[in-house]
């Protein structure tokens, strides 16, 4: 299904997502049914069908229009002299944040990415998820690279790769493990710090000129939640989405 092309359709599949959302924190991602976002919209089936396919659909754009890398770029526009270093971490940090106030969006993200569910969706909504994915890769890696072509940190092309696939990996089994709740504390604490020094390890396995440190993390960390507190990056919309979409890797410092 096509994306909305003008103002009035963006604001009506807005509606029809945030019924979505409603219905996945009272019901679930399993339990709730498709028809019953045309009744909570007030609107027909036929209008639904419009905008989505199906429930996969939907569940996709939800996921896609609560991505880090649609919101991270506006508090990059208002903090335009982070350092390397801190661009490098910010990716994990901002993740981090949206997942503890919003825990749908890290069910989204599993759900979403899952071979067995997004295979389901319509193409162009595919497409769009693909686009999204390796554009969050490319915030991982781009920041790495821009390290080492500024000199902060020693690193050959393989070097960079590898530790962009263990920041990317330790962040999705973060994630994961911290929001089911299942596991007992002594294998995993809740205490925000440990994930902290463990980024602060995996990054620092590798020659920085300066380390990463876990007090610039908290620093870091803090300036996102203020971001998000005062309701900056917010802005969940399709025109954010499709905004972030024509986007092909993240934006790079200037060095």
């Amino acid at each position: 299904m096509h994306c909305p092309g003008n103002k009035i359709d963006a604001i009506r599949c807005n509606q029809l997502l945030d019924v979505s959302e409603k219905l996945i924190d009272n019901q679930g991602v399993v339990s709730f049914r498709f028809a019953q976002i045309a009744k909570g919209a007030e609107c027909s089936t036929n209008t639904l069908y419009k905008y989505f396919e199906s429930k996969e659909d939907v569940l996709v754009c939800l996921f896609l229009r609560n991505t880090t890398s649609s919101r991270m770029p506006d508090f990059i526009k208002d903090n335009p002299y982070l350092t390397i270093h801190e661009r490098a971490v910010l990716p994990l940090l901002f993740t981090f944040e949206l997942v503890k106030r919003s825990p749908i969006f890290n069910i989204l993200r599993v759900v979403s990415i899952n071979s067995m569910f997004w295979q389901l969706a319509s193409p162009e909504k595919i497409a769009i998820l693909r686009n999204r994915v390796n554009l969050f890769w490319s915030c991982i890696r781009n920041p790495l690279e821009d390290a080492v072509a500024a000199g902060e940190l020693h690193a050959n092309e393989q070097e960079v790769k590898d530790l962009t696939q263990m920041l990317y990996f330790f962040l999705a089994g973060a994630t994961s493990s911290y929001q089911s709740g299942l596991m007992d504390e002594k294998y995993l604490s809740p205490d925000a710090t440990d994930g902290l020094r463990h980024i602060s390890r995996l990054m620092n396995r590798y020659q920085w000129r300066s380390p990463i440190t876990q007090e610039m993390m908290q620093d870091l960390s803090q300036r996102v939640q203020q971001f998000l507190d005062h309701g900056d990056g917010k802005q969940r919309t399709c025109e954010t989405c499709l905004a972030t979409g024509k986007a092909v890797s993240c934006s790079r410092i200037e060095i």
